[in-house]
């Protein structure tokens, strides 16, 4: 029986760029906030996206020596998870980047200059303390003020400031959001909400964005809204 840390190549998701005819197994990226299906490994992503490694041991070396940040959060083991909209930072290399997906469902990095992570919610709730807390897709969950709390809703997204640790922007879901698209037919794809199309829980609700120029149906729940689609173009 393989061993629960690794997975067998052929068996991986698709988003990881890793070749499937090298060698038999593959490191399984330790649990995390984020799907299996919209997440790597540091390792995965210090080898196999950015070249900073060519070896498990020298990506160990990376993280040990030169720091992995994700979110701001330093990282200390190549297994750990690295999810969609996550903020990449190697400081000793200058850079930072955001992990998103290409209409191929591969890892994307875009270049990044800022502290800011933008985040799905996907629920809300009233903590025993009285206090208001969001929910978001990639399992972080954030306490804010009342006002930001019922002027957002499912499907919504937030600018999170991680070293301010505060929203520091609401995005709406609306005619007009910039959205990008994570899953389905048109999966990495930028665009503009022109309409929704509500089905009230017969089938899923969808929505009909802009994509390059022409209008294309999506789903409602693959649209992730974001504050500017040149950002992550």
């Amino acid at each position: 029986m393989a061993n629960s840390r690794h997975l067998k190549r052929n068996s991986m998701p698709t988003s990881w760029p890793v070749q499937r005819k090298t060698i038999t197994f593959i490191g399984r990226p330790k649990s995390g906030s984020h799907k299996r299906e919209y997440v790597v490994s540091a390792l995965i992503l210090l080898r196999d996206v950015l070249n900073y490694a060519h070896t498990t041991k020298e990506a160990k070396y990376v993280v040990n020596e030169q720091e992995l940040l994700v979110n701001g959060r330093k990282i200390t083991d190549v297994k750990a998870p690295v999810g969609m909209f996550d903020v990449i930072e190697i400081p000793a290399m200058k850079e930072k980047y955001v992990l998103l997906f290409n209409e191929h469902g591969r890892v994307k990095l875009v270049s990044s200059k800022d502290s800011v992570v933008t985040l799905k919610v996907s629920g809300k709730s009233k903590t025993k303390g009285g206090k208001f807390q969001l929910n978001f897709m990639n399992g972080y969950n954030v306490l804010v003020d009342e006002k930001t709390f019922n002027g957002l809703s499912v499907e919504d997204s937030v600018e999170y400031d991680f070293t301010k640790k505060s929203v520091s922007k609401s995005l709406p879901l609306k005619e007009g959001a910039s959205v990008y698209v994570f899953d389905g037919k048109y999966q990495g794809s930028l665009g503009v909400v022109k309409s929704f199309i509500a089905y009230n829980g017969v089938t899923r609700d969808t929505v009909q964005v802009e994509i390059d120029g022409t209008v294309q149906t999506t789903a409602k729940d693959y649209c992730y809204v974001i504050a500017d689609s040149k950002r992550f173009a």
